[in-house]
């Protein structure tokens, strides 16, 4: 053996020596943080933690129970598909976790603190002894986990589908770095495996890694780099998405996707003094997003006096910076898809881009090298105490009830949580279901206490509401009980088959609603108090133990205005279309009153001819202007002869002379200064007026007949937000009905039962509302209805199956996508090895 054969063992097993200390050293690192986060008090700390330690579990038992892909939880939203609308691979990944902690869930989440924080040491390890930079590597892989932002998706937010995702992250960035650089093919396939991963974990954060590298391979472009490249890139994400389409397909159907996430794009952005304070996350309880002072400024810096090839990372994460910032917000809301562009979810990608870029910035000066880790390390200081300790994240003292968070064992914590919270009362009481109405106070953990935590008990809410069938009636609920339309609130929840509901008491104060009035409202829907405390309030209802509904309205609304209507009066009975022309004369002939807001139609006419023969019948039909549908060719809104015309008010709308006398509104809401609705023309009796610059706007009157009432000014929204009694007595004497006015409900003793492959019902009445959530996964042989999102069956005994939704297009989607993406790897192999022999002899022939 000569000498550099010497040289070349002894740098190896010196190179072997060094992985094997670094990973000891990384470990114990981990042991330790596992340590101190199982002591400090607060853990399991993160508003969505325990749902994923709930999706574990759920995962884990359903495993020994020998059904590997389950897919129905009857725990959750009256029945949920959990491994639908959510990536599976985080679920997996906990229940294995809780199978190394012996069964025990809470010691399973430990291990995942531990575990991600090992694999993404070893993330950048791999990638540092790649580019040859194994010291630089390895000091990247140990502050990864402790990156700010890192700590707060896993301690904070409680992401932990996002924190597995970070282990994957930084290899897929590097294949995207190489490829663009060398092109080898080889590293096309470990690119989709490491996206696929990404996927598998969050879904929804995939979008957001594939829509950054997009922007990376642009300013990869614009610096002269091979745009052909950068098209390979983009086609193996899509090749990748398609291999996934399994789960994908079913996973695009329903669920999140019927969600309109304007207002959550809308909460994700925010002012760059927020994004770059570094002492923010001390003063404000991270109640905002931080970016790294110190990465802000290795960025800049790499993208100033960084060479070419390391600085299409840094330009790419100053760009996501720039986006972040609140002022973007509405140029951003205009593009396409922008309601899935959250902003602030971008930060760890882009800090991911500053420190792959970091690492290839080899020309960078040992002295700034080490200057810019030590600025990285000092700006991670300020975080430390979300592992330690010393963020409250069950804090409920300020209604007055206290929970010791210096109790070293977490399971007393969590008992003592229940206790104080009612749960555990509640848990003692309930036969069928439970509605916690906290407005998410506790955030995941309530859901878990419910239906997790001793005696578990099947809820109608939950955690990850994006999965739930029953959404918006959850939504609507909660804007009920944020409203104070109590009555609508606990008549609802009897619909969705709660025998109990507990209420957080903090939903009182806005509008200074009583006690006493929510104990009417409560009493009206066959609910009486179970219990109280400082904080919450416990309502019960003595009934069977599994029961349905049979409900007799005497009122409907159509459109996509009624729902908020039926909050103020909810006599009033949601509907799941909107079109007018979906509803037959015999259907709608057996209320005495329809009332239509934000309807559509096909066919104006026949929609015209139902309402008069509706109204000739003695059928009241109230039309609510602003709602009224604007023709196509003309833009204009007119029905039955009714033409609307534009108006603008400011501020507050001018003295009403109504039928029933003067009416004086409040003003409009904050945020509604400028109210832009419509008055009316062509009413045959007017019985509302305003006057304005002069002129006397007609808005409220009959036409046809007195059966036909219509209304402008968008007085029901204008109600629903603003709880203005006067206009409030206007409406009820429109509509003939009072707010405390309900439904006739009847509940049905049924048997439900529950098995891994479907569900038994026997009934012995027809059309009973079974407050199961209806699914597209359900099978029978019987008669199921579907209504307001929930399962209707007839009188006797109903067989319901589960069946994989979308599984055949599912397959064939990803049985395309791996035919496609082994004959794109062929076929890229055959072009590129073209390109490199061209290179050659481009190189020969200058030689030459």
């Amino acid at each position: 053996m000569n000498k550099q054969e010497k040289n070349h063992v002894l740098y190896y097993t010196l190179s072997i020596i060094g992985c094997i200390v670094y990973v000891a050293l990384i470990v114990s690192v981990s042991v330790m943080v596992v340590k101190i986060v199982s002591q400090n008090g607060t853990y399991p700390a993160g508003s969505d933690t325990m749902y994923h330690i709930y999706r574990g579990d759920y995962v884990y038992n359903s495993i020994k129970d020998g059904n590997w892909y389950p897919l129905y939880d009857y725990m959750w939203y009256n029945g949920v598909e959990l491994m639908r609308y959510w990536a599976p691979l985080a679920a997996y990944f906990m229940a294995f976790c809780e199978m190394l902690a012996g069964g025990n869930m809470l010691i399973g989440y430990l291990i995942f603190v531990g575990i991600i924080s090992v694999l993404g040491a070893l993330s950048w390890l791999y990638i540092g002894i790649r580019m040859k930079r194994p010291v630089l590597g390895a000091f990247i892989g140990f502050i990864w986990f402790f990156m700010p932002n890192n700590l707060c998706a896993l301690f904070v937010e409680g992401n932990l589908a996002r924190s597995l995702s970070m282990i994957f992250l930084p290899l897929f960035i590097y294949e995207v770095s190489e490829y663009l650089k060398d092109r080898k093919v080889i590293r096309i396939p470990f690119a989709m495996i490491s996206f696929i991963l990404i996927a598998l974990c969050h879904l929804g954060y995939a979008g957001m890694v594939a829509l950054a590298v997009l922007v990376y391979c642009i300013v990869h472009m614009i610096e002269g780099y091979s745009k052909r490249a950068a098209a390979d890139i983009v086609i193996s994400i899509l090749l990748s998405f398609m291999l996934i389409g399994v789960w994908l397909v079913a996973s695009l159907n329903g669920g999140i996707t019927s969600l309109d996430n304007s207002e959550n794009m809308a909460n994700f952005f925010q002012k760059i003094v927020y994004t770059l304070n570094p002492v923010d996350r001390i003063t404000t309880d991270y109640a905002h997003f931080y970016f790294g002072l110190a990465a802000a400024i290795l960025a800049v810096g790499g993208m100033f006096f960084g060479y070419k090839k390391s600085r299409a990372g840094f330009v790419t994460a100053i760009i996501t910076l720039i986006c972040t910032a609140t002022a973007m917000y509405p140029v951003l809301k205009i593009l396409p898809g922008s309601q899935y562009l959250w902003m602030l979810r971008f930060i760890s990608i882009a800090l991911c881009m500053i420190l792959y870029s970091f690492l290839k910035w080899d020309t960078l000066k040992k002295p700034l090298i080490v200057f810019f880790c030590v600025l990285l390390v000092l700006d991670i200081v300020p975080s430390i105490p979300l592992i330690t300790g010393g963020l409250d994240t069950i804090s409920i003292t300020k209604n007055g009830v206290s929970i010791n968070t210096d109790n070293d064992s977490v399971w007393d914590r969590l008992d003592m949580q229940q206790d104080n919270t009612l749960i555990s009362k509640a848990q003692s009481i309930t036969k069928q279901r439970i509605a916690l109405l906290d407005d998410s106070s506790l955030g995941s953990m309530g859901a878990f206490l419910v239906s997790d935590w001793n005696n578990a008990i099947p809820a109608a809410y939950g955690a990850g509401r994006e999965a739930a069938n029953t959404s918006t009636n959850i939504v609507r609920i909660n804007r009920a009980l944020a409203d104070g339309n109590y009555y609508y609130v606990f008549d609802r929840c009897r619909e969705l088959g709660n025998d109990t509901v507990l209420v957080r008491l903090s939903s009182l104060e806005k509008y200074g609603v009583s006690v006493k009035d929510m104990d009417m409202a409560a009493g009206a829907s066959g609910y009486s108090v179970a219990g109280e405390n400082a904080a919450y309030r416990l309502y019960h209802m003595d009934t069977y133990d599994n029961w349905g509904t049979i409900s007799k309205y005497k009122v409907i609304g159509i459109g996509s205005g009624t729902p908020l209507i039926s909050q103020s009066f909810p006599a009033v009975e949601e509907t799941d279309s909107d079109n007018l022309n979906d509803y037959s004369y015999e259907q709608l002939s057996q209320y005495k009153q329809v009332i239509l807001d934000g309807f559509t139609y096909d066919d104006k006419t026949a929609a015209e001819e139902l309402v008069l023969r509706l109204s000739e019948a003695g059928v009241k039909v109230v039309i609510y202007a602003d709602g009224i549908p604007q023709e196509k060719k003309t833009q204009s809104q007119e029905f039955l002869g009714v033409t609307c015309s534009d108006i603008v008010f400011k501020n507050g709308y001018p003295d009403m002379d109504t039928k029933l006398g003067v009416l004086y509104p409040d003003l409009f809401p904050k945020g509604y200064a400028t109210w832009q609705t419509v008055y009316v023309t062509g009413l045959d009796n007017t019985w509302g007026s305003v006057m304005d610059n002069g002129l006397k706007l007609d808005f409220y009157g009959t036409v046809k007949n007195d059966n036909i009432i219509v209304c402008g000014l968008n007085l029901a929204y204008y109600y629903g937000v603003s709880a203005d009694k006067s206009v409030g007595r206007l409406l009820s004497d429109m509509m003939d009905i009072t707010s405390a006015q309900l439904p006739e409900r009847t509940n049905i003793e049924l048997k439900v039962e529950h098995d891994v492959n479907g569900i038994t019902i026997t009934s012995d009445y027809d059309n009973v509302n079974t407050s199961l959530s209806y699914h597209d996964i359900f099978v029978s042989d019987e008669w199921l209805g579907k209504k307001n999102n929930l399962t209707y069956v007839r009188a006797g005994v109903t067989k319901i199956t589960f069946k994989v939704p979308y599984l055949w297009q599912g397959l064939c989607v990803s049985v395309a996508g791996l035919i496609l993406s082994v004959a794109w790897v062929v076929v890229l192999a055959g072009f590129n090895k073209k390109h490199q022999t061209q290179e050659i002899r481009e190189v020969v022939n200058e030689d030459i």
